[in-house]
């Protein structure tokens, strides 16, 4: 998979471009869109689309809004609802019909699941399967890092970078220069690495900050249960300080009949560093809706 992609433009609703890739083959009858996380872009899905070896498998990926090749749009524009809606735009312009599996990674993960709030009738009928890896339904800010996210010096951090964006944006860089080299230095602070990527990332410092306040008060239980009427599988590292695996069992708490995937000692870069363990995970996936969804009738 992700041989050889060919690149779309596809238009958000507000008319802001998302840089998508698509491969495999047209007459595929199973489609898988990935849906990469904050601060990243689509390529972070490569290690595990390799590994995937479903030949007969179409795949979609985007770069999400302020991320990547695509276009950033208008800051207020930075809500789950709307990078949600982005998502469809992506499944009504290049997936116009045939089932599709949603493969979340981490913010990935929330904006599939804001899609399925807002798209509940799509579930079971158009989309088939989910694959929510590292990511959390809500309560980002009740622990790991992620307590940090109502922390005064983050809403200070909020304003500063309002104010002054080409500023905080050299800051930041500078920031994710001295985690990444301290991160070195303390192999067991994995996590210093982690927030140095974040940092140094290309995506632009009011992406960042806006997103980051959308982390804050996200909650999409509600979505969960519409993903009851399709198979599940959740992913997370029992390492993972960004957003610990408490997340992905809360989850799975609401969806009995999904499966749950601790990949030992992993961080939140499972993408990357575990990638074997979520394609396994993707893969066994696959065949559970091959096997169900995509069956002939009687």
């Amino acid at each position: 998979m992700f041989d050889s992609p060919s690149r779309f433009t596809v238009a958000a609703d507000d008319g802001v471009p998302l840089a998508a890739y698509v491969d495999g083959p047209a007459d595929a009858e199973l489609t898988v869109v990935f849906v990469h996380g904050h601060c990243q872009d689509s390529a972070c899905w490569t290690g595990v689309g390799e590994r995937l070896g479903a030949p007969a498998v179409r795949t979609v990926r985007y770069d999400q809004r302020g991320h990547g090749r695509s276009g950033i749009g208008d800051v207020e524009s930075f809500t789950f609802d709307q990078l949600a809606r982005d998502l469809d735009a992506v499944l009504r312009t290049l997936v116009p019909r045939g089932p599709v599996v949603l493969a979340g990674y981490s913010m990935g993960g929330m904006v599939s699941l804001a899609y399925a709030r807002l798209q509940p009738a799509t579930i079971g009928p158009r989309i088939v399967g989910f694959a929510l890896v590292s990511t959390a339904a809500g309560g980002l800010a009740d622990d790991g890092v992620g307590r940090y996210l109502r922390h005064p010096a983050t809403s200070f951090l909020h304003r500063a970078v309002a104010r002054a964006p080409r500023t905080m944006e050299r800051s930041k860089r500078a920031g994710g220069a001295v985690c990444t080299m301290l991160g070195r230095r303390r192999s067991e602070d994995s996590w210093l690495r982690m927030l140095g990527v974040v940092l140094a990332n290309e995506t632009s410092v009011v992406t960042w900050s806006r997103l980051l306040a959308a982390f804050a008060v996200l909650d999409e239980y509600d979505a969960i249960g519409a993903l009851a009427a399709v198979p599940v599988v959740v992913a997370a590292g029992t390492a993972d300080r960004f957003v610990p695996i408490t997340h992905s069992e809360a989850i799975v708490s609401h969806l009995p009949g999904a499966e749950l995937v601790r990949i030992p000692g992993a961080g939140h870069r499972v993408l990357s560093e575990s990638a074997d363990a979520v394609a396994g995970a993707v893969g066994r996936l696959l065949t559970r809706v091959r096997d169900g969804a995509l069956a002939p009738a009687g």
